[in-house]
């Protein structure tokens, strides 16, 4: 019997014909199609639909419909799998919205794609870095609505990034690759805060970069930070008042990763206040609602979290998706490729 694997697929993907075939030759496939996660709940009961499949995987981008609310991997719907479910992968970088300890007490893998979307989102923050220097954004909201004169306050604050400190929060994949072409392309100087220092990472940066222990000894001295961290209990609101007070006159602020870990109160303030002079943002504490005071002020760039938003993304989640489900069903030691948990 092939494995049956529930395939939660978003609008938005992109699946070669040739893997297209591998898969059906290995699997099972049933294509997920509730109007809500109670029917889900519903349809793995003993009889339903989904009450015998063996894996989950989302593929696709998770922003786009039909299935954006559907979240299948929190505590009571993992309490709902049947107990045949082993193994699930996502698509993304991150995993907050997975409750893991729960998935792991219930015995089920639970992996994402590292790496996929990695350059996607790292340009995504280098537009965000240099629209935060020299507010292009706003110049070009004086063209839309023939402000041109309004723009000529731009003199006296834009500012280009080359020999500004940037400050990444997080270098991982993302945030080297962020580094890499901030030192490259707009030659600045690279500094990054994290759990541990990463030697190796640091030597693929032009200049090299130092390695701070503390959140408040990067803020000391970066004019520009990046986040491109995890959310996590412990990143939860990792800029708050606090930070700010403690940063740099005139900080930039842009983040890549998740919303929540700015207290957008505490950066309004902060901007209010000039403590904080840029702000480029892809993601939002209460995403999708974004504050109003962010909105209505054209000198902050927003987008709409589309830093994963590109053709070249779909098809390496699809991969990484696959050779994870492969991994674990396939492969001779039954591990898949990218675990964020381990089940023993």
């Amino acid at each position: 019997m092939k494995p049956k694997v529930l395939v939660v697929a978003h609008g938005v993907r992109s699946l070669s014909p040739s893997l297209s075939e591998q898969i059906d030759a290995n699997y099972h496939i049933i294509n997920y199609d509730c109007d809500n996660t109670d029917e889900c709940k519903r349809r793995m009961m003993p009889g339903g639909l989904y009450s015998e499949i063996d894996a989950i995987v989302e593929t696709g981008w998770k922003k786009s419909a039909p299935f954006l609310n559907h979240n299948l991997f929190s505590g009571d719907m993992v309490q709902a799998y049947p107990s045949s479910v082993k193994i699930v992968s996502c698509s993304g970088h991150g995993y907050d919205a997975a409750d893991i300890p729960t998935l792991t007490a219930r015995g089920v893998w639970y992996c994402n794609t590292p790496d996929t979307c990695t350059t996607s989102v790292a340009n995504t923050a280098i537009f965000l870095i240099l629209n935060v220097h020299r507010y292009f954004g706003f110049a070009e909201h004086c063209v839309r609505i023939d402000a041109w004169s309004a723009s000529r306050a731009l003199g006296s604050v834009a500012i280009d990034p080359i020999g500004q400190t940037l400050g990444v929060v997080g270098l991982g994949s993302i945030g080297l690759a962020t580094a890499q072409k901030a030192a490259t392309a707009l030659e600045m100087r690279v500094h990054y805060y994290g759990p541990r220092r990463k030697p190796d990472a640091e030597a693929k940066i032009p200049g090299g970069a130092v390695w701070h222990t503390s959140l408040s000894s990067l803020l000391q001295v970066a004019d520009c930070i990046c986040l491109a961290c995890p959310l996590t209990k412990e990143t939860h609101h990792l800029m708050g008042t606090a930070e700010f007070a403690a940063a740099k006159q005139g900080l930039r602020v842009v983040n890549v990763a998740r919303g929540q870990l700015i207290d957008e109160e505490a950066l309004i303030t902060a901007m209010i206040t000039g403590k904080v002079c840029g702000v480029g943002l892809d993601v939002y504490e209460n995403e999708p609602v974004v504050d109003e005071r962010l909105k209505n002020d054209p000198m902050v760039t927003i987008l709409p979290h589309i830093g994963v938003c590109s053709q070249t993304c779909w098809g390496e989640f699809e991969r990484r998706n696959w050779e994870n489900i492969d991994g674990f069903f396939l492969s001779a030691n039954k591990k898949p490729l990218t675990p964020v948990n381990v089940i023993e």
